[in-house]
C-alpha cells in the first residue's frame, strides 16, 4: 500500500481528519503552533498559542486565516517589520520568516519569541502553513529504547501516524533525533542534518559523540548512564560539522520511556543558536559600549517611563545638584522641569512614545537646591526593562548662552561704533553729528537721554547743542554739576560717572535723585588734546554702567571728537583748496598768455630771420608750444578731478571726425561706426594726445588709423594705430604711467597717455597698447580702449 506522503504532488491535498488526530500532539508541545489549510482556514491553533493569545479552541477553528492573523496574532507583535513581513506571508506571497519579536501575551507580559512561518512544499499536507512562536527549545515528548530491540519498538513507533510524524517532524525548525542508551543516533530529521553537515542517512546509526569534541562527548556518556535523573535537560554544547566547523547549539533533551517504565533512549532538539549567540555578544559589547559611552559622557542622559526617572549618568547627577543617582532615580521628570514648560514637555513626550522625531528645544530645568539652569536636549522612545520609555539626551547651555549674550552685546557695540564712524565720516556740520551719533547711541544701548555740550569759543562755558529725553531737572542743573562734581576730571579729559551707591544720603545719590536719573555718565570730548565738551548719557532704572558700555562711551566721545576735528580739517583744507586753485588759475591764465604773446613773436621771427638764427627760432616756438600743451593737460587734469557732472550719451562718431580736422597735415584713416557712448566734453582730449602723440613722435611720412567696433551688446573698442618706430614689450605697461611712475617722482614727461589712462577709467573702461602687426613692434604701436555703449545711442 503506498504511502500518503509519498503521493505525487498533483493529487488531492491531505485528509484533514488527521489534523484532529494531530492537534492532540500539538498542544502537548511548548511552543505556539497555527496551522492553515490549503483553503486558508485556519485547520489548527495548539493549546500554547491559545493562552498566549486568550482565545479557547471554538474561536479559532475553521476562520479565516487572513482576518485571524491580521485581527487577533499580529496585533500582539511588538516589531513593525516583523508584523508585516507575517501579513506578507499570508497575502499570497508566503515567503519563509525568521524572526525575534516581541509578544504582548493575555496576561500582559511581553515575551521574546522566535517566529518562524513555512509551507509545506509536499507530502499529504502539502499547502497547508505552519506558524511557530517559540520562546526556547522546541520540547517533544515521545519514547525511545536502546539496543536492536529498541531499534525496533522505535521503527515500529515511527510507522505508526506516518503522515502526522513527517509533516510535524520535517517542517520543525529544530533538528530532532532519537538516541539510544548506546548514544547512537537512531533518527535524524533533515533540519539535524543541515545542522551538521551531512545527510541524515549518514547521520542515522553513527554514534552521537562524533559530532561532540571531547569535553561534550564525555558529558553526554555521563548523561546516558543516569536515565532517571531529570525528564527534561536544556544546555548548550558546541557541535562538530562534518567539515570541521563549530557551531552553538541549544539541546533540549526527554528520555523516552516504554510501558514498563524502563528509558529505552532520548528524543533530542538542536536549534543553531551560532548566530543568535554572536548577536548577543555583539549585543553584550554594544551595550557595553553604550555604557560606558553614556557614564563617562559630559552630556546628561536619563530614562524616563511613565513620568517616573529610572535611570541617570554621572553628568546628569552633576547637572541636576545631586550627589548620587538615588536623589533622582524614582522622582518624575515634572519635579526638575520650571512649571512654564511642563505642558511643551508633555505634549513632545507623548510623541517621543509614538516614534516621532523632535526637534531640539531649550528650557529651564531646576535643580535640587532649586536655582535653575538653561539646558538644550530632546528626547526619543527607548525600551527599558522591556517597555516603552523616553530616553532624554541634554546639556547645560548657560554658559554658552551667556557667552551668546555677551558676543550680541559686542555686536551690537560693534554696530553702534561702526555706524557712529560712518556718521562722522559723513556728517557735513557739527549739529548733524552730534544728533546722530547721541540717536544712535540711544537707541542701541538702551539708555533714557542725554545730550551734547560744546565749548563757547571766547565765552568761557558750555552750551547745550543737541539733547533727547533729558529730565528737566537734569537740564536746570547740567550747568552746575558740570563745573563743581566732575570739573576736574573732565579738564583733564578723563570720564566721570555719577551711580547711586549704598549710600542713598551721598551727594553723588542724591544730585542723582535731583536730576532725574538712576545713573549718568560724563563723557568728555577731546578735540586736538583740548576738552571741548561733555557728552552725557542717563538711564533711569540701571543704577551702574558695565565696564564694557563705559569703554563704549569712551570710545563714542572719542568719536565724536574725531567727527568734530574731521569737520574743521575739512573746513580747512577746502579753504587751502580755494586758494591754491586761485592761485594755479592766476599762474595757467598768466602763462597761457605769455605763451600765446611769446608763439606770436616766434612766428614773426621765423618769418624775417634766415639760416642759424631762423633754426633757433623755430626751436623756441617748440618749446612755446611744448609749454601751451602742459598747461593744458594741466588745465584737463583739473578738470578730471573737479568735474562732478554725471556722463551722458556722446556721439562718438563725430567726436572722432572733429579731432582728426585738428590734424590737416597727418595721413589719418578712419574706419568709423555711429555709436553713441556715455562720456562727456573731455571725451576728445583722448583723441587730441594719442593722434598728437604719433604727430610727434612719429616720424616723417607716418600715417595713423582710427577704427571703432563693437565689442559685445554694451561695448565698442577703439583703436589708434601709427606706422611709427613702435613702443618696446617692456615699456607697453610702464607708458600709460609715466607721468607717475618715471624714476619715483612726478614730471610732465607722458603726461597726455596718463590722461588718456584716468579718462578711460572714468568712462568705465580700460586701454592698453599692442603691436600694430601682431609680433613687430617696430612696425608700429597700435593704442586700444573701450567705452561704453549709451542705450539710446544709434549704434547701440
Amino acid at each position: 500500500m503506498k504511502r500518503r506522503w509519498s503521493r505525487p504532488m498533483h493529487e488531492p491535498t491531505p485528509l484533514y481528519g488527521s489534523i484532529s488526530a494531530l492537534s492532540a500532539i500539538l498542544d502537548e508541545l511548548d511552543e505556539g503552533l497555527l496551522v492553515v489549510g490549503p483553503d486558508n482556514r485556519v485547520a489548527c491553533v495548539n493549546r500554547h498559542l491559545r493562552h498566549v493569545l486568550g482565545i479557547d479552541r471554538d474561536a479559532s477553528g475553521g476562520v479565516d486565516a487572513d482576518q485571524f492573523v491580521r485581527r487577533t496574532l499580529a496585533p500582539r507583535i511588538a516589531e513593525e517589520s516583523c508584523r508585516a513581513k507575517l501579513l506578507e506571508f499570508f497575502s499570497g506571497r508566503p515567503r519563509p520568516l525568521d524572526a525575534l519579536c516581541t509578544v504582548s501575551t493575555s496576561g500582559g507580559e511581553d515575551d521574546r519569541v522566535c517566529c518562524s512561518c513555512r509551507a509545506v512544499e509536499s507530502g499529504p499536507f502539502r499547502g497547508m502553513r505552519v506558524v511557530r512562536l517559540s520562546p526556547g527549545p522546541p520540547g517533544l515528548r515521545g519514547n525511545s529504547v536502546s539496543g536492536t530491540a529498541g531499534r525496533k519498538w522505535i521503527g515500529e513507533i515511527l510507522r505508526q501516524n506516518d503522515d502526522w510524524y513527517r509533516f510535524l517532524v520535517e517542517n520543525l525548525n529544530e533538528g530532532i533525533a532519537l538516541v539510544d542508551r548506546e548514544g547512537v543516533v537512531v533518527f535524524a530529521n533533515r533540519r539535524l542534518a543541515e545542522i551538521l553537515g551531512c545527510p541524515a542517512a549518514e547521520a542515522t546509526g553513527a554514534p552521537g559523540s562524533l559530532f561532540l569534541d571531547e569535553e561534550d562527548a564525555g558529558y553526554m556518556r555521563d548523561y546516558l548512564q543516569n536515565p532517571d535523573r531529570s525528564s527534561h535537560e536544556v544546555f548548550e554544547i558546541d557541535l562538530v560539522r562534518k567539515d570541521g566547523a563549530r557551531i552553538r547549539a541549544l539541546v533540549a533533551t526527554t528520555p523516552v520511556i516504554d510501558a514498563s517504565g524502563a528509558c529505552r533512549g532520548f528524543l533530542a532538539g538542536v536549534l543553531n543558536i551560532t548566530q543568535r549567540k554572536q548577536m548577543e555578544l555583539q549585543f553584550e559589547e554594544s551595550e557595553e559600549k553604550y555604557r560606558s559611552l553614556v557614564e563617562l559622557s559630559a552630556e546628561t542622559t536619563l530614562i524616563h517611563r511613565d513620568g517616573i526617572i529610572t535611570y541617570i549618568n554621572p553628568a546628569g547627577v552633576r547637572l541636576l545638584g545631586a550627589s548620587s543617582p538615588g536623589e533622582v532615580v524614582g522622582k518624575t521628570v515634572f519635579d526638575f522641569i520650571h512649571p512654564e514648560s511642563r505642558d511643551l514637555i508633555r505634549s513632545f513626550t507623548a510623541r517621543d512614545l509614538q516614534g516621532e522625531e523632535t526637534p531640539l528645544i531649550e528650557l529651564p530645568v531646576v535643580r535640587l537646591d532649586g536655582t535653575t539652569v538653561l539646558v538644550e536636549g530632546r528626547g526619543t522612545r527607548a525600551l527599558f526593562a522591556g517597555r516603552p520609555a523616553v530616553q532624554v539626551v541634554m546639556r547645560d547651555i548657560t554658559h554658552r548662552k551667556q557667552a551668546e549674550e555677551r558676543l550680541q552685546a559686542s555686536n551690537r557695540h560693534l554696530l553702534l561704533l561702526n555706524r557712529i564712524i560712518g556718521t562722522s565720516a559723513l556728517a557735513k556740520t557739527p549739529d548733524e553729528l552730534l544728533e546722530t551719533v547721541l540717536n544712535q547711541a540711544l537707541d542701541l544701548l538702551g539708555y533714557d537721554g542725554g545730550g551734547v555740550y560744546l565749548a563757547e569759543p571766547g565765552r568761557g562755558g558750555i552750551a547745550l547743542r543737541y539733547e533727547r529725553e533729558m529730565p528737566g531737572g537734569c537740564l536746570e542743573r547740567a550747568g552746575g554739576f558740570l563745573k563743581a562734581p566732575c570739573a576736574k576730571a573732565l579738564a583733564a579729559g578723563v570720564p566721570h560717572y555719577l551711580e547711586r551707591g549704598s549710600d542713598p544720603d551721598s551727594p553723588a545719590s542724591r544730585l542723582l535723585r535731583d536730576i532725574g536719573f538712576a545713573a549718568l555718565a560724563c563723557i568728555p570730548v577731546i578735540v586736538e588734546s583740548d576738552v571741548a565738551g561733555v557728552l552725557l548719557i542717563g538711564s533711569r532704572d540701571r543704577q551702574s554702567f558695565p565696564p564694557g558700555e563705559r569703554a563704549l562711551l569712551e570710545a563714542i566721545g572719542r568719536e565724536i571728537g574725531a567727527g568734530i576735528l574731521r569737520g574743521m580739517l575739512h573746513q580747512r583744507l577746502e579753504a587751502a583748496n580755494r586758494e591754491a586753485n586761485l592761485y594755479l588759475d592766476i599762474l595757467t591764465h598768466d602763462i597761457r598768455n605769455a605763451d600765446n604773446v611769446a608763439n606770436i613773436y616766434a612766428d614773426l621771427l621765423i618769418d624775417e630771420l634766415d639760416g642759424e638764427a631762423a633754426k633757433h627760432a623755430r626751436k623756441l616756438k617748440d618749446g612755446i608750444r611744448k609749454s601751451i600743451e602742459i598747461t593744458a593737460n594741466v588745465a584737463t587734469i583739473r578738470k578730471i578731478h573737479e568735474s562732478r557732472a554725471g556722463l551722458a550719451p556722446v556721439d562718438l562718431d563725430a567726436v572722432i571726425r572733429n579731432e582728426i580736422e585738428h590734424f590737416p597735415d597727418l595721413c589719418v584713416r578712419y574706419d568709423g561706426l555711429p555709436v553713441e557712448v556715455f562720456a562727456d566734453d573731455l571725451l576728445p582730449q583722448i583723441f587730441t594726445n594719442l593722434i598728437g602723440n604719433t604727430a610727434k613722435h612719429g616720424g616723417p611720412g607716418v600715417r595713423v588709423a582710427v577704427a571703432v567696433e563693437s565689442l559685445d551688446e554694451g561695448t565698442v573698442v577703439v583703436t589708434v594705430a601709427d606706422t611709427g618706430p613702435g613702443i618696446p614689450d617692456e615699456m607697453k605697461g610702464a607708458i600709460l604711467y609715466r607721468f607717475e611712475r618715471e624714476n619715483g617722482r612726478r614730471g610732465s614727461q607722458g603726461l597726455g597717455l596718463s590722461i588718456c589712462r584716468m579718462l578711460a577709467a572714468r568712462y568705465g573702461g580700460r586701454i592698453w597698447i599692442e603691436d600694430r602687426v601682431a609680433g613687430h613692434p617696430e612696425e608700429g604701436a597700435a593704442f586700444r580702449f573701450t567705452l561704453r555703449k549709451a542705450g539710446g545711442g544709434r549704434g547701440a
